[in-house]
């Protein structure tokens, strides 16, 4: 299952030196998990946004309908203060009828308020949930390939003392640096290590975590057998 989080480490790995294989399966897989996921987030919160500004504006309207009614009110206050005894029986119903108004526009502010809690419960369901669909037969290809290609990338400890400690490595890296891996090497195995702690290798170990394959608790267990 693609997340954002994990579409990022995926770049991210490929930003640094990354051997053919892996290369080729990561961006295969990125171009449809990108495609997919990244831009339906961007999508979704691109309506969301939308969604939230009409509401918001709905409710802007009711509440300034409601500031004018009051204000209406006020008015007809002023104006019938010094003939409220004259006119108390006429202007009883007149305040009775823009009260019931005020009230229906009070409401409609409140009922907006409701809504736009509604529509950011029912969006964020939607972007929870879109995470969590099930991908279709071609990602779950390219997602098999690119782990696969993420464990064959990975080196052990021991993969780094076979390379660094053969008797051509000298040749091969040149003796300076062979020296200084087969010592790091030896290290890494002193601290009971089990992986190369490049920073390649360690961001190939999070994102299989990502996919559910925690290389690390399989390897531990495979050395007990």
């Amino acid at each position: 299952m693609a997340t954002r989080e994990t579409i990022d480490k995926v770049k991210s790995l490929l930003e640094g030196h990354c051997y053919g294989p892996l290369k080729e399966a990561a961006e295969k897989w990125l171009a449809v998990a990108d495609e997919k996921y990244g831009d339906k987030f961007d999508e979704l919160k691109e309506k969301a946004g939308d969604a939230y500004e009409k509401l918001e504006d709905f409710a802007d309207k009711y509440s300034d309908a409601s500031i004018k009614v009051s204000e209406k009110m006020a008015e007809v206050s002023d104006k019938l203060g010094d003939a409220y005894d004259k006119l108390s029986e006429k202007a009883g119903p007149a305040f009775d009828k823009l009260g019931d108004l005020a009230d229906k526009y009070s409401d409609a502010s409140i009922k907006a308020g409701e809504k736009i809690s509604e529509v950011s419960d029912k969006l964020g369901d939607a972007y929870d949930k879109l995470a969590d669909k099930a991908a279709p037969t071609k990602e779950k290809i390219l997602e098999g390939e690119l782990v696969k290609q993420l464990k064959e990338g990975i080196c052990t400890v021991g993969d780094l003392l076979d390379t660094f400690g053969d008797k051509d490595a000298a040749d091969k890296f040149g003796e300076e640096f062979a020296t200084k891996m087969k010592e790091h090497a030896n290290a890494l195995k002193e601290k009971g290590e089990q992986f190369c702690d490049c920073d390649a290798c360690k961001k190939a170990r999070s994102i299989l975590k990502d996919f559910g394959e925690d290389i690390e608790e399989a390897f531990g267990d495979k050395k007990e057998e």
